[in-house]
């Protein structure tokens, strides 16, 4: 038989009406981004608290010293440090205190008293690389801090009592319970830190022989 035109036999054309009723494939979606989750910042939270509370564990019994010599120093500053008292013969009389903050010498003994502290804390929780040795430092920071609160105990902010003996009225200065405690924690803060840097320097010297 002769195969009539128009009737196509070959099954590999393509049929134009079933190609041009298919729908055209969508194209695939984006993937979802995945949510943020604040999981790691609390593990890194975790974690620095732990490593702080090991290191802080594992410190030497000097070391926690020292940091809380210069800390009670700080706070005692903030306490009645220098006193006056004025009385007027048979009269009574009126006292008052202020803070270390309000005379020179007292302020800035009890500031390095805190730096004392301060650079033994970093250098054993941020292992901060300090100018010179650890110990040194805290020693000359405490040193120069007690000089300040010897100073501090004659040289009385406003002068004192500006020469108000006269006519019967009784002037006293003096320092209060800040003053002395400031004083007891910045003498152990260098005792503390001179052991320290003995016992580093005798070890340092050990270890190299």
């Amino acid at each position: 038989m002769t195969e009539q035109p128009g009737n196509p036999t070959d099954p590999t054309q393509p049929d134009p009406a079933a190609s041009s009723d298919a729908a055209p494939t969508p194209p695939p979606a984006a993937p979802t981004p995945p949510a943020q989750s604040s999981a790691p910042a609390a593990g890194a939270s975790q974690y620095d608290f732990n490593q702080a509370k090991s290191t802080l564990q594992g410190a030497h019994k000097f070391d926690l010293g020292i940091m809380a010599a210069g800390l009670v120093a700080f706070i005692a500053g903030l306490l009645p440090f220098y006193t006056i008292s004025v009385s007027a013969g048979g009269f009574g009389g009126a006292s008052d205190s202020v803070t270390a903050w309000h005379g020179f010498f007292g302020w800035f003994g009890v500031l390095l008293a805190l730096v004392g502290a301060v650079v033994v804390a970093l250098a054993l929780f941020a292992n901060v690389t300090l100018p010179m040795p650890l110990y040194q430092l805290a020693t000359a920071a405490f040193g120069a801090a007690l000089i300040c609160l010897i100073l501090a105990l004659f040289v009385i902010p406003g002068g004192g009592c500006n020469g108000a003996g006269a006519f019967g009225v009784k002037c006293d200065t003096g320092h209060g319970i800040g003053y002395w405690l400031a004083l007891l924690a910045v003498i152990a803060g260098l005792a503390l830190s001179v052991l320290r840097m003995r016992e580093t320097t005798t070890t340092g010297t050990t270890a190299a022989a």
